[in-house]
């Protein structure tokens, strides 16, 4: 760890006064400082507004590792959209360790949701507001992909989730003004697909996670096109890259190579795209490669698995499900990348399958 110190949160150190102090405190017509040991009084001194996405994020904390770990985060974010603006407040302790904290456990229920690493490290939203209250030990800030991934991006990501938008797992790329979700399990070959389109002249809008904005009756949604995430067996796939650093997502978790799109040569990237076909993909070894009807039914509880909003917002999002899914969903099965990105290719052309 470094030497860096959080500033003092205010009051973090006041126990409980008894009767007795505080009727000394006032015999003697002294000032009384109250005591609040769950920190309800805390303050949070450094405050900035941050645009994931496109959406207003404003958070305070009292350490300025947080605001600079979130500028390094969005910092190629500008404001998009106008929206209730959502809040994150982050408390910084000493706390009693330099280890990094295990993987929290997460719980939700109704507007409130919980996100538990262990009793310093701790994130609680209320959904339903668009707000966040978060502590955490100074050795959580410093171990930087943990802390990003589990209590900075991932909070973040949540109420935009629950405040403005429906999350969906899936990939996305645009080809000539036609968006195209690429769902599918973790390891089906989201990241890999949408990274083949772009080589090939595709408009690269995300990997991994979109976000459809509530509200809206063009399918609209918005991703994070800054950056591409690998397992590291994509180097079989994709010779450059070959001798990439591969991380530990999160510090706790499967490694990865995260790069910034900027360094993965000239790809088009645009944060946001209007999608026309959803397409779940199916890779396999033998058999006939072909794009096929995909149950609706199945692609709707995919999609409605994920979220965890209460249940005014809920319903506005089951909403945009089914209007994303009016026209169907496509199953893609396919081994190799080549044909899979000319068969889509042609559905943007034809405009169907």
């Amino acid at each position: 760890m470094s030497s860096r110190t959080a500033a003092p949160v205010t009051n973090e150190y006041y126990p409980m006064l008894s009767v007795e102090q505080i009727k000394s405190a006032c015999a003697r017509d002294e000032p009384v400082t109250l005591g609040d040991p769950v920190l309800a009084r805390a303050t949070f001194p450094l405050r900035d507004t941050f645009y994931p996405l496109g959406f207003p994020l404003e958070i305070e904390t009292n350490d300025e590792a947080v605001l600079t770990a979130a500028a390094a985060n969005w910092h190629g974010f500008a404001k998009m959209f106008e929206a209730r603006a959502m809040r994150l407040r982050i408390g910084v302790r000493q706390g009693r360790s330099s280890e990094c904290p295990p993987a929290p456990t997460c719980r939700a229920q109704q507007h409130l949701l919980a996100n538990i690493a262990d009793a310093e490290n701790f994130a609680v939203s209320d959904l339903a507001q668009g707000i966040s209250t978060v502590w955490l030990t100074e050795a959580a800030v410093e171990h930087k992909s943990y802390f990003r991934y589990f209590f900075l991006e991932g909070t973040a990501m949540c109420l935009l989730s629950t405040s403005h938008t429906t999350a969906i797992h899936a990939a996305c790329v645009e080809r000539a003004g036609s968006g195209i979700l690429l769902c599918g399990d973790s390891g089906a070959g989201k990241s890999s697909l949408a990274y083949a389109c772009a080589r090939a002249g595709w408009t690269y809008i995300t990997d991994d996670g979109c976000y459809m904005v509530n509200g809206r009756d063009d399918r609209l949604v918005v991703g994070n096109c800054n950056q591409a995430r690998f397992r590291p067996s994509a180097t079989e796939l994709f010779t450059e890259l070959k001798g990439r650093t591969i991380t530990k997502r999160m510090q706790a978790g499967k490694p990865s190579i995260e790069i910034k799109t900027t360094a993965l040569g000239n790809i088009a990237t645009s944060p946001t795209s209007r999608v026309n076909h959803v397409v779940f993909l199916n890779r396999r070894s033998g058999g006939r490669p072909e794009l096929v009807p995909f149950p609706k039914e199945v692609a709707r509880y995919f999609m409605l698995q994920v979220l965890v909003s209460p249940p005014a917002t809920l319903k506005i999002q089951s909403g945009m499900i089914e209007s994303l899914l009016d026209s169907g969903a496509l199953e893609l099965r396919y081994s190799d990348l080549n044909w899979a990105i000319d068969r889509l290719a042609r559905l943007t052309e034809e405009g169907r399958w």
